[in-house]
Order: C-alpha cells, then structure tokens, then sequence
C-alpha cells in the first residue's frame, strides 16, 4: 500500500513527523512518500523511509531568476504525478489542518485521508482530533494520526541523514578533530523574541574555552539581514568571529540545508534557539541547549536526546544571562560524558573586551572576512 504525507510547513514540522514517517513504513509496511517545499525537503534526503519526495515552491520562496509562471508550470507537473500514484492514504502533517493544505489532498485524489483538528470536511475520511486542554509536543499529535491505520505503538526518535562524504569533506576542510569535543553556537533565529545577542555569543565562547579543552563551530544563516526572502546574519557572525580570534573557533557557512545537517554532524553539543536548526540537531542525535522564548518548550523541546531547556523570562531570549547558559552546557556535557571536567566558577573577560571589533569590509564577501577573522589571517586592507 502507499502513504502520501503532505508536508508544507517550515523544516522544523517537516522534521518533527519522521517519527511518524518511521512507522508508516517500518511497522505498517507502507510506501511512503511525501509532498514538500523547496525550503524544507533536503531534510528527508537519505532517509530510506521516503521512497519519493515531491518537491514544490511557494511564490515567496522564489529565487530572482526564477519566474512565476515556471513556478507555476513546476508546480503542475507535480500535481499530475502524485495524481498519477493513487494514495491509499493521505496523511496532512499539520498540526491543525486549513484550507490551502486541503487543496493538495483534493488532487490526490486518495481513497482515505487522515487529519487533525476539531472540525471536519467532506474530503477527511479520518479526523483525528486531540484531547482538549491538553498541551503535547508535536511529535506525539502527528502520531495520533496512526491511529486510524491500526497503530497502537508509540513514537521513536526523529530521524535525519546527513550526506557522508559532506561530512567527510567538512571534517577535513575544517579540521574538526574526532578526539576533542566540539561545541556548535547556532546563532540565527527567524523571530525577534528567540534571538541571543551576538556579545552573549562572545561571552559564551570565552567561558567554554576556558572551561574546556574543545573546539567552537559557529554556525549562522549566511546572507543580509535585509534579504526578504531569507535574512542572513553574516554581520553578526563576523562580529562574533572578530571578537573570538584567540579562540579555538571555526566559523562554518552553510549555504543549504544539506550543509547544515553535516555541519551539526560534526558537532558533540550544539547550543541553538527553538528553530529549525534546534529540530536537525535532535534528528541527528546531539545533545542540545535550548533557548526558549515565545514558543512553548512543551510543544517544540528536542524529542528524545538529552537536553537542557532555558525558557526566557518575559519570553525573551535577549534576557538569558550567559551564566544559565554555561550552567546548562555544564550539566549536559556532564551527562553526555562522564569525565567532564568541572567547570570553572569565575572565567570573566577584559573590561574592553566588546570595545573594538572588526569592522565588515564592504568590497569583500562578507563571509570570507568572518572565516579570515578566525583564522587570524586579517591583515589591513
């Protein structure tokens, strides 16, 4: 039998139903594939669950040289293909189903369809709806979806695959050592409340490399903060590198969603804000500290890895102080390995430590500065 399970939300939902996707095909012995976006799908490549990914771009994910009307033309060709499969079974990954998702299901034109939410519609065979005045993480409301397929098993771990020999060539491009922890600051975050500012960032890097005899990858967003379609934080990420060059940091761009998950591969603990980036970390298995600021750690924690949660006062990141965080990787490193070595209590900075950063240099890419920076190859220009 075949399964379609339609994904059109951010990575961080598309992620959050491998668990599901896991069960469909392992436990029930469905094929299944899925409908996804241009922005989400690589985070199902190498899954060997998903037999197809039908893969779709919204208008506003559009790159400048593609036009709306290929777009459009893309986006028939995928219409007639999953028309031509004939699902046994729909299944919307969404955790309340609307309207727009709901035109998909009706041109696949499957024989059941299964959704969640409270109120019905005539193409929903099957409307799973959760018990009310009950708060749960994603993760479990998706499996609810199970159910009516005969399930009665619980939900695994999330499941994500990076590519191999990225991860090979990154190991060895970066010089990320298999012997000496690694600890990954994930610096971006799409909502103004989950942001940490960069001097936070800064502050945190000097703690763990006093603390620890490790390495430091940065990872950000590449790209303008004034991108409409997808800001970047390149400024802040070489403020962050110009403020750590005596650091053992290694600043890592990634340009897609491929790039990211090797980079998060190579990483022993990854300290990040609720996002995407926090979801592919928990799919590859990572020990994560989790900044929380206007989105529910019940709904949204990392599913099942070790992790410590910091849920902002006022639900602002930018009010964690730097000492919770360090507690947090503390406690985590420890439970992660057992021979942690204590941490040290007082690991302050130098008073004008945050008076003179590197300014970005406008005739160069600003992401060849930031790696330049860390590397203490700047010279002036």
């Amino acid at each position: 039998m075949k399964a379609l399970v339609i994904c059109r939300d951010n990575i961080g939902d598309l992620i959050l139903t491998t668990p599901l996707i896991t069960a469909l095909a392992e436990e029930l012995h469905y094929q299944v594939d899925v409908l996804a976006n241009s922005y989400n799908a690589a985070a199902l490549d190498g899954n060997p669950h998903v037999s197809k990914v039908y893969i779709y771009s919204k208008l506003h994910h559009r790159e400048k040289h593609e036009s709306v009307i290929k777009l459009i033309i893309q986006r028939l060709k995928v219409i007639w293909s999953v028309r031509q499969e004939r699902y046994d079974v729909v299944l919307i990954g969404k955790g309340q189903w609307d309207k727009r998702i709901l035109q998909w299901v009706r041109l696949a034109k499957a024989k059941n369809v299964i959704a969640l939410g409270e109120t019905t519609h005539s193409c929903i065979t099957a409307l799973v709806t959760p018990p009310k005045d009950v708060t749960e993480h994603l993760v479990k409301r998706f499996y609810r979806m199970l159910t009516p397929l005969g399930s009665t098993s619980q939900p695994g771990p999330l499941r994500l695959y990076a590519d191999p020999l990225l991860v090979r060539e990154m190991r060895t491009a970066y010089d990320i050592d298999r012997q000496q922890p690694v600890f990954a600051l994930q610096i971006s975050s799409r909502k103004i409340l989950q942001r940490w500012s960069s001097s936070n960032f800064v502050l945190l890097a000097h703690r763990l490399a006093a603390a620890y005899s490790c390495k430091i990858v940065l990872l950000w967003s590449p790209g303008s903060a004034d991108n409409p379609r997808h800001p970047g934080d390149d400024v802040s990420a070489l403020l962050i590198a110009s403020l750590c060059q005596d650091l053992p940091i290694t600043p890592i761009p990634t340009h897609t969603l491929g790039e990211l998950m090797a980079a998060v591969s190579l990483c022993n603990l990854v300290i990040t804000s609720d996002g995407g980036a926090m979801h592919i970390a928990a799919g590859l298995g990572k020990p994560i500290v989790a900044l929380f600021g206007n989105s529910d750690p019940v709904v949204w924690a990392p599913w099942q890895v070790e992790h410590e949660i910091i849920s902002a006062e006022n639900h602002d990141v930018g009010t964690v102080k730097v000492d919770t965080v360090v507690e947090a990787v503390h406690r985590l490193k420890l439970r992660a390995d057992a021979q942690a070595t204590a941490l040290p209590i007082n690991i302050d900075l130098p008073a004008d430590m945050l008076t003179n950063p590197i300014s970005p240099q406008p005739n160069r890419p600003l992401q060849d500065q930031i790696i330049e920076v860390a590397l203490g190859q700047t010279a002036e220009r």
